[in-house]
């Protein structure tokens, strides 16, 4: 792996915290007058991907007129620190971190700006591994490529907001990015996965399988959409962070915690099939680089992510255990 400067890593900092304050952007939004019976009507205009959508603000009186400044004002006040964070952005690109591809940073915006994270959404797999090389300060030698992009999320943890909703597939379908649901084995289950059309890039909905085992779809209401459940990732969520992509202005998401998260790469590789042999051996370098630098920086949270680890019940440790055994010695989690 490779040590991001202290300059660098100070602009992930820096970028980290301001991302977490609003900036607000009117870009592509307009207001719009429509006369409907001799009264006029106000309305926001804009597009989401190539489809356009007009909301009703109110009728066109003082009140409205009022609201319509206010957002211009938010939108004017914003700009400043669009630029301050698109520099640090760059910054960051600058001193190594890793970009993302254009297409992987489209559909993470339109994601992000959708309020995934918000609502509760976590970016699971390389995605995450490759953010939280960033924020561990360091740039994986080996940054596995990916055209899989998983978000995770647990109806029983706690959202930022959770008063209202976002609906994942008309977020993806109105892109104009190409988006269609995959079709599932059993055809009477929702899709849990959304692909672009003639390519390999998807996107996957999770969540944590819970007592007995059921492969059926879980309706997540505040996406509006299913889930593929999963047993096991309950502990993998149990614990999130906020991190930041640098991509745009900076896109503020959430990620496992990185202990967790290289424990439970050790859990998943045991637990692939055959024909997902070469996935096995990723999660294992995955965690062995994670693990790497813990042991290095913060040893403290390997025995913390441990114990929480023992909690999960038998099954669980012995598949962890038997992938420590394809680690170094010195990085085995079990006998740090």
């Amino acid at each position: 792996m490779i040590e991001l400067s202290h300059n660098t890593q100070n602009a992930y900092l820096d970028l980290l915290a301001a991302c977490q304050t609003p900036a607000f952007d009117g870009k592509g939004i307009s207001f719009v007058r429509k006369k409907i019976r001799d009264q006029y009507y106000v309305y926001t205009s804009t597009k989401v991907g190539q489809a356009p959508i007009q909301r009703y603000l109110g009728p066109d009186n003082e009140e409205t007129q009022k609201l319509v400044e206010r957002e211009k004002a938010l939108w004017a006040a914003g700009e400043v620190d669009r630029r301050a964070r698109a520099i640090l952005v760059n910054q960051l690109l600058a001193g190594g971190a890793r970009a993302l591809t254009a297409q992987e940073g489209k559909v993470l915006k339109l994601l992000e700006r959708s309020g995934m994270f918000l609502y509760g959404g976590v970016l699971i797999g390389t995605p995450a591994f490759n953010l939280i090389g960033t924020m561990l300060g360091v740039v994986w030698s080996d940054s596995f490529a990916t055209s899989d992009l998983d978000i995770a999320v647990d109806t029983q943890l706690p959202v930022v907001v959770d008063d209202k909703s976002v609906d994942l597939t008309q977020i993806l379908e109105d892109s104009g990015m190409g988006f269609v649901e995959v079709g599932m084995l059993n055809p009477k289950h929702p899709s849990t996965a959304y692909k672009i059309r003639g390519q390999q890039y998807s996107v996957e909905l999770l969540t944590p399988m819970r007592g007995k085992p059921d492969s059926k779809p879980v309706y997540i209401k505040q996406f509006n959409a299913a889930a593929e459940p999963l047993r096991f990732l309950d502990y993998l969520l149990h614990e999130i962070q906020p991190a930041v992509a640098a991509f745009d202005t900076g896109l503020l998401v959430n990620v496992p915690e990185p202990a967790r998260f290289a424990l439970h790469k050790l859990v998943t590789s045991q637990r692939r099939p055959a024909s997902q042999a070469a996935k096995s051996v990723k999660d294992i370098y995955q965690a062995e680089q994670v693990l790497k630098v813990l042991a290095d920086r913060n040893i403290g949270a390997i025995y913390a992510a441990l114990e929480a680890a023992e909690k999960m019940g038998d099954k669980f440790m012995r598949q962890m255990e038997a992938a420590a055994q394809q680690l170094p010695k010195e990085l085995n989690p079990l006998t740090l």
